[in-house]
């Protein structure tokens, strides 16, 4: 039996997947070479990353590096979490 778990702190993005989405996968891919990715997957026109750190402020630091790809409007969603304690998620857009 396989037994899912999640990871103990993860930066999660959502990006609307059309041309321009593409583009901001791209660039944004390029930034997280050198995390972890747990998880991605595409859905309804829809694509999500999840990455996992080790430390809550190992992910806080990747959320603080992702965040200035707010501004763009293919960019659904980008949240730090941690599902070890009861530290509240930073959600920088969603």
């Amino acid at each position: 039996m396989i037994e899912m778990r999640l990871p103990d702190y993860e930066v999660i993005i959502h990006i609307q997947y059309n041309g321009f989405g593409k583009k901001l996968e791209d660039q944004i891919l390029l930034e997280t070479k050198s995390y972890k990715l747990d998880e991605s997957t595409e859905y309804q026109g829809r694509k999500d990353y999840h990455w996992s750190f080790k430390t809550w402020e190992e992910a806080v630091l990747a959320g603080n590096i992702l965040k200035k790809y707010c501004q763009n409007p293919n960019l659904l969603l980008l949240k730090v979490k941690t599902n070890k304690t009861d530290e509240k998620p930073i959600i920088y857009k969603g």
